[in-house]
């Protein structure tokens, strides 16, 4: 299995499936990329074998899922984790806030759903500013801080992975947005690992 070629992994995991009399896979991972997620649903799909998912990127939501697949994911979809957002957001009375979005796949779909509910509510919702950039240590940091520093609102709400977040959370403190008065929300795909804490 230590090939890295997806498609020979893919025909030996479903050879071994074929082959053996499993019923079912549960399955967990931290990784954190929807990737192990169509994979997962692929190979569902191929052998017919049930796969649960309960965490990580194989718990990102897929939809739609592959032809006959029986992959089931013990998550939430991104809309589902907005309506909790918003619901925090009322019930706080922040109605004035900020998106901060990587390039991370999804991000689009994430600025969609925002915007299609700030317009649908009743509540008096105002979307300051949206910032969308790549966010890694190959970017620029004076850049990276400079559309920081552009932002008023103290509610914030990302999109991103968790190694995008480090990096986001790093330049957010120089840029003094990180601390009392303000307020960061992220989904549930950027926290990573609740085992384990960051090291820094």
């Amino acid at each position: 299995v230590n090939n890295t070629n997806p498609s020979t992994l893919l025909t030996q995991i479903c050879d071994i499936l074929a082959s053996h009399k499993i019923h079912g896979i549960v399955f967990e991972d931290n990784v954190g990329t929807e990737a192990v997620a169509q994979i997962l649903d692929f190979i569902s799909s191929q052998t017919q074998v049930p796969i649960i998912s309960i965490s990580g990127g194989s718990a990102v939501v897929l939809s739609p899922k592959e032809p006959g697949s029986a992959f089931l994911q013990l998550g939430v979809s991104i809309e589902q984790q907005i309506q909790v957002i918003f619901k925090v957001l009322e019930e706080y009375d922040w109605g004035s806030f900020a998106v901060i979005t990587s390039l991370y796949p999804g991000y689009n779909i994430f600025l969609d759903v925002i915007r299609s509910f700030t317009d649908a509510s009743y509540f008096g919702w105002e979307l300051q500013e949206v910032l969308t950039f790549e966010m890694s240590q190959e970017q620029s940091s004076s850049r990276t801080q400079r559309l920081l520093r552009q932002i008023d609102a103290q509610v914030l709400i990302v999109y991103c992975s968790r190694e995008e977040a480090e990096y986001l959370f790093s330049m957010a403190e120089q840029a003094g947005l990180v601390g009392p008065g303000y307020v960061w929300i992220v989904p549930s795909m950027t926290v990573g690992n609740m085992e384990v804490p960051p090291s820094s």
